[in-house]
């Protein structure tokens, strides 16, 4: 995205929504510790946040309707987020297993976060379906950059625990911006997930 500090300014969600930027750092960072067990330690905008490469692996979901399209993707490499995965007594995995639950576990992550948003919309009136979690491997950011769609907001976060670290980022289109006036993030309205919803990543 090759363009003006003051234009990346303008661009940024918390400067067009800081409530649903607040809602989406929320979750980013509950859904984690509601699925993984383990708490987040720090939570920090994206130190280069137009390198346009956040990791060798992403998974991406998208939450849609006819007022608003929100993507969210988290981006990662085996190496930072092994300890993720770790079980008790697990026994040692080929790094086809490692892969296969790391994506397991960050397709999970991505439905619960879109499901937090979606439901957040529906409470303002916003009816929002959310798409299947796609996982894979490359660095798309990199084509897409230099795309400028003036009704797009993003937001670029790292999140780091206890020998883990990754990133997130959300790209927010909005088609009809009536809805936001009387859109307000509320965390003790949030859904926390419990420990017996816990997916088993073998």
């Amino acid at each position: 995205m090759n363009s003006s500090p003051e234009l990346k300014s303008l661009l940024l969600l918390k400067n067009r929504s800081k409530s649903l930027y607040d809602l989406i750092r929320y979750l980013s960072k509950q859904r984690l510790t509601d699925i993984s067990s383990r708490p987040v330690l720090s939570m920090e905008d994206h130190e280069h946040p137009d390198d346009f490469v956040y990791g060798s692996h992403q998974t991406i979901i998208q939450v849609a309707s006819r007022d608003v399209r929100i993507s969210f993707k988290s981006h990662f490499t085996l190496r930072s987020t092994q300890k993720l995965i770790e079980r008790k007594n697990s026994v040692e995995r080929t790094p086809r297993q490692i892969l296969k639950s790391t994506y397991d576990l960050f397709m999970e992550y991505s439905n619960l976060v879109a499901g937090g948003i979606s439901q957040q919309l529906h409470a303002t009136g916003v009816v929002a379906g959310i798409s299947l979690p796609m996982a894979t491997s490359g660095f798309d950011e990199l084509i897409s950059s230099d795309e400028f769609r003036p009704m797009s907001f993003f937001d670029f976060w790292t999140i780091s625990g206890e020998e883990f670290k990754f990133s997130c980022t959300v790209c927010v289109d909005f088609l009809d911006e009536t809805w936001l006036d009387s859109f307000h993030f509320d965390e003790s309205s949030i859904i926390v997930v419990q420990e017996d919803d816990d997916v088993e990543f073998l």
